[in-house]
């Protein structure tokens, strides 16, 4: 894609992108509403390292949104995101420095690192008084991994997966949306990350893993012998993802109007088939 520098991108917008840009722009972040009148909100930004914009994800991280645990290689859904929104901002790939951080973390209340992280973190209400998030860049509901030969695997039912042992990742949506859909009669059993949570399920210490339906796809088709039964009813206020900030941070109109123009000019969309298409979750809707 061809990198427009900041001059070229101010001639390019037009004042309906911009209006676009602000009616999206979350409540929670005042600063990126307020800079969205301007001619261009990516002039004059000032990044964590003058001249470089740093981003964030945690380590490890993984298929299809970053291959082979490096986001500098470009390859994977959401390192492909970050250097597309990069580049619309002014960065080219070699002014993009990569940070890591436990999920946490990224959404952790506190002075950061990074210019702005991105993890498959959900946009919610409780996060936004931390941090501030861009206009969603992707949108995905949880969905239920069970081992082929569990007794759970003809589940057709949120009531047949009551009695399961279920099993998530910390600071997730998938505990409280299990807990709310489900109300399963054993405790919920929660892991620091994906392979942590993923060798509970094939070690039999869980019946089932609950995570974004992509991840789910992913694992039941090169991880474990797996079948996604099925994806909880989708709550919109908990499945967006959103790029994270500085709680206030100025950056968030410049990000937000380098992802309009993306989804404008067909290139997010580009993205989302090349890396997610192969994982998008046809199981049913669990009632």
């Amino acid at each position: 894609m061809r990198r427009l520098t900041r001059a070229a991108f101010a001639a390019a917008s037009s004042v309906a992108v911009l209006a676009a840009v602000s009616a999206c722009a979350p409540s929670s972040s005042p600063s990126a509403t307020a800079t969205n009148t301007s001619a261009n909100a990516c002039d004059n930004i000032t990044t964590v390292t003058d001249g470089t914009l740093t981003v964030a994800t945690s380590n490890p991280a993984y298929p299809p949104y970053v291959i082979k645990n490096d986001p500098s290689n470009g390859k994977g859904f959401e390192s492909a995101v970050a250097y597309a929104v990069a580049d619309q901002m002014g960065f080219p790939g070699d002014q993009v420095k990569w940070t890591f951080a436990p999920f946490l973390k990224l959404f952790a209340p506190g002075q950061k690192d990074f210019d702005f992280a991105l993890n498959q973190i959900s946009i919610l209400p409780s996060r936004e008084r931390a941090v501030t998030f861009s206009d969603p860049y992707y949108d995905a509901a949880n969905a239920v991994l069970v081992l082929k030969d569990s007794p759970f695997a003809s589940a057709t039912s949120l009531a047949d997966l009551k009695d399961a042992k279920f099993g998530v990742q910390v600071n997730t949506t998938g505990e409280t949306e299990v807990e709310a859909q489900i109300a399963p009669t054993q405790s919920i059993s929660v892991y620091d990350d994906t392979t942590t949570a993923t060798q509970a399920l094939k070690n039999g210490d869980i019946d089932a893993f609950v995570t974004d339906a992509p991840t789910a796809v992913y694992l039941s088709d090169f991880v474990v012998p797996g079948k996604v039964v099925g994806r909880l009813p989708m709550d919109q206020a908990a499945s967006s993802w959103g790029l994270v900030m500085q709680k206030g941070s100025p950056l968030a109109a410049c990000v937000n109007q380098a992802l309009t123009a993306l989804k404008s000019d067909g290139t997010l969309d580009q993205i989302t088939q090349k890396w997610m298409a192969p994982y998008t979750d046809t199981s049913p809707i669990l009632s």
